[in-house]
């Protein structure tokens, strides 16, 4: 009967074990550099793929272990992205040896990495924020304030990224 314990306490561990985004060590690679440009400070997102070479400005607007092995992650918000529309790209990276790896991003108005996440994994939720429109796709606003709408964005382990819904 020990034995059944252990091997039920055993089961629930494995299934929350994490999922490995980092092997194989393949695809796109990340790097995050901060930059000063005279009195400016900024982020440096660095993007090598083979041999091409990709950089965007931008801020880590999020440092914290969204993935449950204790090392810092990161959402990084590009400058680059800013259009009329008002909503910027934010990027999830997660931290693997010696790179970062995107896991998913999207344009939004605003990012929250959430302290729930699905029994089944350690990446903890990410709550996203899209600005609500009118008719002419203008952003709509109450007292002065964009109104926006919330949804939870959780990761799947099967396509190793982010997903869920958004405007």
């Amino acid at each position: 009967m020990r034995f059944f314990w252990v091997l039920a306490l055993f089961a629930n561990t494995a299934n929350a074990a994490p999922v490995d985004i980092c092997a194989p060590a393949v695809g796109a690679k990340y790097f995050l550099s901060q930059w000063t440009e005279g009195v400016r400070n900024f982020d440096l997102l660095s993007r090598i793929e083979g041999e091409k070479l990709s950089i965007e400005e931008g801020k880590v607007v999020t440092s914290e272990d969204v993935n449950g092995d204790g090392v810092k992650d990161f959402i990084f918000l590009s400058y680059s992205s800013a259009g009329s529309s008002g909503d910027f790209i934010y990027e999830f990276l997660i931290q693997c040896r010696g790179f970062l790896r995107n896991v998913g991003g999207e344009y939004f108005a605003d990012v929250k990495v959430l302290d729930t996440h699905p029994e089944d994994s350690l990446f903890r939720d990410i709550r996203v924020y899209s600005y609500n429109r009118d008719k002419q796709d203008q952003i709509m606003h109450r007292d002065g304030k964009p109104i926006t709408t919330s949804y939870v964005w959780g990761f799947n382990p099967r396509t190793k990224l982010y997903e869920g819904e958004s405007r």
